[in-house]
């Protein structure tokens, strides 16, 4: 074998060893539950506040959203969640995505996807800051049906965490 045969092979066989012995590494270090955390709670009242505005960022948090509802479920909770978005990501939320730049729109397509699966969800709740709406240009009278424009969502995150909701920052 030629010797920069002999190296490429070498490289290729210490790759697969390292992927092989990192793979069992992996799965053995998930997390196999949240006993410990939900001992003795019995809400699962939540207000995400999210100033996120990075379209495929956004799309994740919403999947992990949609998984926490459905781990509450199992710890045998029910969730109670509002998802309070203000900054620029609301005009993500618009029947009419003309003031998203054109290389955004497939991931801005992705996150209302994933947002429409949050929003049949029971108990989940939308809500925009008319004041972002305003600050960041968006058309109010375009915001989505189900998605409530409210006057201020710095007063939601006041009145559900007076309510006893958690409120979960996503910036």
């Amino acid at each position: 074998m030629k010797p920069q045969l002999k190296s490429l092979h070498t490289m290729a066989l210490m790759l697969v060893t390292s992927l092989m012995l990192a793979g069992p590494l992996t799965v053995s270090a998930e997390s196999q539950g949240n006993q410990h955390a939900m001992a003795g709670v019995e809400n699962g009242d939540v207000l995400f506040d999210i100033t996120l505005s990075e379209p495929r960022m956004l799309t994740g948090q919403m999947n992990v959203i949609r998984e926490t509802y459905r781990d509450l479920q199992a710890h045998g909770i029910t969730p109670r969640m509002v998802l309070a978005f203000h900054g620029q990501n609301v005009h993500y939320l618009t029947e009419n995505l003309d003031t998203v730049a054109l290389e955004d729109l497939n991931q801005v397509e992705a996150f209302n996807q994933s947002l429409d699966k949050l929003m049949t969800l029971e108990g989940v709740r939308i809500e925009v800051c008319a004041i972002a709406t305003r600050v960041y240009g968006a058309d109010r009278d375009a915001i989505r049906d189900g998605i409530e424009v409210v006057g201020n969502t710095y007063l939601s995150n006041i009145g559900y965490a007076k309510q006893g909701y958690a409120v979960i920052g996503i910036r």
